[in-house]
Parts: C-alpha cells; structure tokens; sequence
C-alpha cells in the first residue's frame, strides 16, 4: 500500500486555524499507530479521518463547555440545558466508538491507571 495521505484540513477547517492543527496532529498520531502495528487499510484511514475531525471540534467546544457548565441561565431567568455541553457528550461517545473501531487504545494515561491493590494482611481481618 502507498504511503497514506493526510486529508486537507486546511480546506475543511476554513478560517480555523485551531483546528486544523488540531486535526492534522491526531491524524499523524493514529496513522502511525497503524503503520507501527501494521493495521493500516483504506477503511481504517478513512475512520482516522473522522476521528481526527471529531477531536479538532472537541478539542475547541471542550473549554467553551466547561466554562460555562452542564446548566445556563436561560433568556427568561430560568436554567437551561446546555447545548455544547451536550456536544461535546456526542463528541466524547463518537471518539470512543471510532478507537474501538479502529483497534487502538488512544485514550491511554498514567494518571488514569490505579495502583495494583494491596496484597492481603492479617489486619485486614480486624479492620472489616
């Protein structure tokens, strides 16, 4: 297979400078992931491409979201649901599905991971 081909972000993402950075930066990272384990296929590239978007978008709404929280003041004083909150939710189940899809493990982090659990002592017994 030829060398893949990274999609023109500069063209999809007009005007957003962010973005496309944002895009063309996880494109690289997953492509190489594939090359590296030997997945690349035409399908996979193609899920990349959509993975690779739907980060450059989260990567933007996420702060905007956070700041503003789950729940806004709405027009007439009352609370109300907020939409990019609700989108970056979207976002988030997409790029999880996509990296299920394409059989890496992009959400890894050693902060995330949790200590081996302590191995048993007599203590244990009298202090349940």
């Amino acid at each position: 297979m030829t060398k893949p081909r990274q999609p023109r972000y500069a063209d999809i993402f007009k005007e957003d400078p962010e973005k496309e950075t944002e895009a063309k930066a996880v494109w690289h990272e997953v492509v190489s992931e594939l090359e590296a384990k030997g997945l690349i296929t035409p399908t996979r590239l193609k899920i990349a491409d959509r993975y690779a978007r739907a980060c450059a978008e989260y990567s933007v709404l996420y702060p905007i979201a956070a700041s503003e929280g789950p729940v806004k003041v709405g027009p007439n004083g009352g609370d109300v649901f907020n939409f990019n909150w609700s989108a970056c939710e979207k976002l988030n189940d997409r790029m999880a599905k996509f990296e299920d899809q394409l059989r890496l493990d992009l959400r890894h982090s050693d902060v995330n991971e949790l200590p081996p659990p302590a191995k048993p002592t007599k203590a244990d017994d009298y202090l349940d």
